[in-house]
């Protein structure tokens, strides 16, 4: 999560006339990486003591909490960029500036909302939930290779 905020205050200083690969591909490059370690370990977390028979549930569940949460995400940064342009454009700026400048508000915006997002997670972990699901995981048998049936007698 610090890696998205990061970049995406980044973001936050780009110019009106900036170049993509000068200004933008090193924030979407450091969004993109924190990206995937802030998914997977979520996803880990989110699943860890489902019952096998709920997985397909649980997980459908992350991925419509995902799904929505990054609509109103952009719901909320368009708006802040719309209304933020839209306020300078009256004040008579250049509509490049007053874009460029609608951008940068809603990066601060993105930008905060994901650096809240790291002592949220310390907060919202569940310490003992995941211990007790590893542990539960961790004396599981492993399954039979496919094809062979599991023989009368034989410790698993």
């Amino acid at each position: 999560m610090a890696m998205i905020g990061g970049g995406v205050l980044w973001a936050t200083q780009v110019p009106v006339h900036g170049q993509y690969w000068a200004s933008l591909a090193g924030p979407f490059v450091i969004v993109g990486v924190g990206t995937a370690f802030a998914f997977i370990p979520v996803s880990i977390a989110a699943l860890a003591g489902v019952a096998e028979h709920e997985a397909g549930l649980a997980s459908g569940l992350l991925n419509t909490s995902q799904q929505l949460g990054g609509a109103i995400g952009v719901a909320i940064a368009s708006t802040i960029t719309a209304t933020h342009a839209s306020a300078l454009l009256r004040q008579g700026a250049a509509p490049a500036a007053a874009l460029t400048s609608g951008f940068h508000w809603a990066f601060w915006a993105c930008g905060a909302i994901g650096l809240a997002g790291v002592p949220v997670t310390y907060l919202l972990i569940r310490r003992d939930e995941l211990a007790a699901a590893v542990a539960s995981t961790a004396q599981k048998p492993p399954p039979a290779p496919a094809g062979e049936r599991p023989r009368a007698g034989r410790a698993r």
